[in-house]
C-alpha cells in the first residue's frame, strides 16, 4: 500500500447522496413558514442553472432567513434519509478508490452529521475517515480553511468534490483542486462557468482523476 499523500474532500448532498427531490419536497413544505415562493417540479431543471444567490432572488428568500430555513430543513431530512441512495455507479467507483489505499477520503457537509452517518450506515459505506458538518450554506470558505489548518495539509494535495458553484469557489479560495460533478444541484453548463479543474459527468470519470491501480 502506498503512502496516502492525497486527500479527497467530498460534499454530501447532491454529490454522494441523491437528495435533490427530498430537498425539493422539504423546500416546498417550508415555503409557507418562511414566506418564499413554492417551486413547481417543472421548474427544477431551470433553477439548476442558477447560482445560489440567483435562486434566492428567483423564489424570494431573504439572506437572513437562509440559516433558519437550513436548520429546519436538516431536521426534517432525518426522517427520510433511509429513502436516499447514492447516484448510480458512484458507490462502486468510490469503493475502488478507497481500496487502492492511496487516498484519505473525508466529507464536509452542510447537512447534519447524524443524517450523513445514517445514510452511510444504511448503505454499508465505510470509506470515509471523517465526517464534518458546517452550518454555512452560502459559502464554505472558512470551513474548508479550518479543515486544512487542523490537518496541516498542503492545499495542493487536497481535492474538493462538489456539485455546486459554491463548492468550486470555496475550494479555489484555499488553493485546493476543484472537482465538479454534474449529477447534483447545478448543471454541467453552470459548473463549467465557474472554471473547476475537473468537470465530471459520470462517476466512472472519477477514476481518471483518482486512479485506483497502476
Amino acid at each position: 500500500m502506498s503512502e496516502k499523500t492525497t486527500t479527497i474532500l467530498f460534499d454530501f448532498d447532491g454529490t454522494l447522496a441523491d437528495t435533490m427531490m427530498l430537498i425539493h419536497t422539504i423546500f416546498n413544505r417550508l415555503s409557507g413558514t418562511y414566506g418564499y415562493r413554492h417551486l413547481p417540479e417543472e421548474e427544477i431543471e431551470a433553477v439548476r442553472h442558477l447560482s445560489i444567490h440567483e435562486f434566492m432572488d428567483h423564489v424570494g428568500i431573504s439572506r437572513w432567513k437562509v440559516p433558519l430555513i437550513a436548520i429546519h430543513a436538516r431536521r426534517l431530512m432525518h426522517h427520510d434519509m433511509d429513502e436516499i441512495h447514492p447516484p448510480a455507479g458512484l458507490a462502486e467507483v468510490l469503493t475502488q478508490i478507497h481500496e487502492s489505499g492511496r487516498y484519505i477520503m473525508d466529507i464536509l457537509t452542510s447537512n447534519r452529521r447524524k443524517n450523513v452517518l445514517r445514510f452511510l450506515a444504511r448503505h454499508s459505506i465505510d470509506w470515509f475517515d471523517e465526517v464534518e458538518a458546517t452550518h454555512a450554506v452560502l459559502s464554505k470558505k472558512r470551513r474548508v480553511e479550518k479543515y486544512i489548518r487542523n490537518r496541516g495539509l498542503d492545499p495542493k494535495n487536497l481535492y474538493y468534490v462538489g456539485d455546486t458553484t459554491i463548492d468550486i469557489e470555496s475550494a479555489r479560495h484555499v488553493g485546493a483542486r476543484t472537482v465538479a460533478v454534474s449529477w447534483g444541484l447545478n448543471t454541467a453548463e453552470t459548473l463549467a462557468c465557474a472554471n473547476p479543474d475537473y468537470l465530471v459527468n459520470d462517476p466512472a470519470q472519477l477514476l481518471d482523476i483518482f486512479p485506483a491501480a497502476g
